[in-house]
């Protein structure tokens, strides 16, 4: 096997959690361009619909359900359709997350019912699509868990969302070793300013206000994009990265 074809996806069935926009659309039609057949789940119909014509358009399956991943019922019963229509799993992907009411808590003042909120969303989701996504893994696989770079630094207004955040890297170590026998990969890649509509609205900024303070806040200048991030993803899910795992990797422009 070449190099080039160490990146390649081909023959491959990929669940890619959040798909419908952003960061997770990005990386399902990354996936299909490198060959894989690539499942996009995410609460809206119409918004999974349509990256899962643009996977078709790409020569590749798609297909998009609509689930929420905060309902403990809706992940197994999507990856038991994966594995039956597709035949098999071997990507999973957990990148659904954020901030569902768009506001801010200072830890001090943080409701509990917020917190409790925050860390089943951007933690406890991720651990049971890992969970499940592994125990539909008969033949080795690759878990990758989106996380941020709020995992490293103090976030004020934003405590809960970047404790959840470094709890998955521990997460991802420790399901890494455990599920090492089984040649499941897990691995988690931390994203930098993305300015996304949940960015926009979550700091209330239009778009050239969130471009500007991406541009100024990060050391190469300039805001991320979906297709950084993917690029990222294609190689923890390639062989390439056959050997790679319990690692993260910040995709953040030298933030």
């Amino acid at each position: 096997m070449g190099m080039h074809e160490r990146f390649r996806l081909d023959g491959k069935v990929a669940v890619v959690t959040g798909g419908g926009r952003g960061i997770g659309k990005g990386i399902a039609l990354a996936f299909a361009e490198c060959g894989a057949d690539v499942v996009v789940v995410a609460r809206r119909q119409a918004d999974v619909d349509e990256v899962a014509s643009e996977i078709q358009q790409r020569g590749q399956r798609g297909l998009g359900i609509s689930a929420d991943v905060l309902d403990w019922d809706a992940i197994p019963a999507v990856l038991d359709r994966v594995v039956k229509e597709f035949g098999h799993l071997d990507i999973m992907v957990n990148n659904a997350g954020g901030n569902l009411d768009r506001k801010t808590y200072p830890l001090p003042e943080i409701p509990i019912e917020k917190w409790d909120e925050q860390i089943a969303l951007n933690m406890k989701t991720k651990f049971w699509g890992a969970q499940q996504a592994a125990k539909r893994m008969t033949n080795g696989g690759r878990i990758i868990n989106i996380i941020s770079v709020a995992a490293h630094n103090a976030s004020l207004g934003f405590g809960a969302y970047s404790s959840a955040n470094n709890g998955m890297i521990a997460f991802t170590r420790t399901m890494a070793v455990e599920l090492a026998p089984k040649k499941i990969t897990v691995n988690c890649i931390a994203p930098g300013i993305i300015v996304t509509d949940m960015f926009k609205e979550t700091l209330n900024m239009t778009e050239e206000q969130a471009l500007k303070m991406a541009a100024d806040a990060t050391p190469l200048g300039r805001t991320g994009y979906p297709e950084d991030v993917a690029a990222a993803a294609v190689f923890f899910a390639s062989p390439a990265a056959e050997w790679t795992t319990g690692q993260f990797l910040d995709v953040a422009g030298g933030r």
